[in-house]
């Protein structure tokens, strides 16, 4: 009796040691890290008019200054590249720290030259480095597919660096961003999932004419993993 009872308790722990870790859910497990990389994009945005004025000669018998030409400013629309790396507090919140690389180009149009010179266009390719910090919300009474996808807010602050063409000037401003997203998990263990988000990134310095903020939109497309 005592030989099967041993051998009964040696089965049973073979069994519950046979057993799967429950696998993390997606945003709803504390302790998890998240990784993630994918591409971004970065909407167009004007810089404005700008116009060259020049002193007018003292034999002149007109005062002041006059435009000589005018010009008009504008970063294009560009895509690039995105990681991530994120912390689960809680089930819910998740504190997470980016980077983002992108290659916009700055295009000037010259127009309306006084000595009739033709309409031209200029171009320059910055480097443009982001990185940055921010909190991410699921709103978990809001999942669906079984708490595969799950919809979510973030919000945060980061550094931003901008290089001219040739790495010949340097430039640098601070980012806010606020925005939202889906993320949408896969197989059993819910460990590889996909996620998007889309927002605004409101940009104080960095290469531009005015100290302004400008709103910025973006959107980007991430694969994720669970550990």
């Amino acid at each position: 009796m005592a030989a099967a009872a041993l051998s009964l308790s040696w089965l049973t722990a073979g069994v519950a040691g046979a057993q799967p870790r429950p696998a993390p859910q997606a945003g709803q497990h504390r302790g998890v890290w998240e990784v993630g990389g994918g591409v971004v994009y970065l909407a167009g945005y004007d810089l404005g008019e700008r116009a060259a004025e020049l002193t007018r000669n003292s034999t002149s018998t007109s005062v002041g200054s006059f435009e000589q030409f005018s010009s008009d400013s504008r970063i294009t629309a560009v895509p690039g590249l995105q990681a991530r790396l994120g912390y689960y507090l809680t089930d819910g919140l998740v504190i997470e720290g980016g980077f983002r690389f992108l290659r916009p180009v700055l295009r000037i149009r010259l127009t309306g030259d006084t000595e009739n010179a033709p309409d031209t266009s200029a171009e320059e390719t910055l480097s443009q480095y982001v990185v940055e910090g921010s909190a991410v919300w699921h709103i978990l009474p809001l999942a669906f597919a079984g708490g595969r996808g799950v919809p979510f807010l973030t919000g945060g602050a980061g550094y931003l660096r901008e290089l001219h063409e040739g790495d010949e000037l340097v430039e640098t401003g601070t980012t806010y961003h606020v925005g939202g997203g889906l993320k949408y998990w896969f197989g059993a263990s819910r460990r590889v999932g996909v996620r998007g988000d889309a927002g605004v990134s409101f940009r104080d310095g960095g290469f531009d004419f005015e100290e302004e903020l400008r709103p910025v939109p973006t959107a980007g497309a991430s694969i994720v993993f669970a550990f």
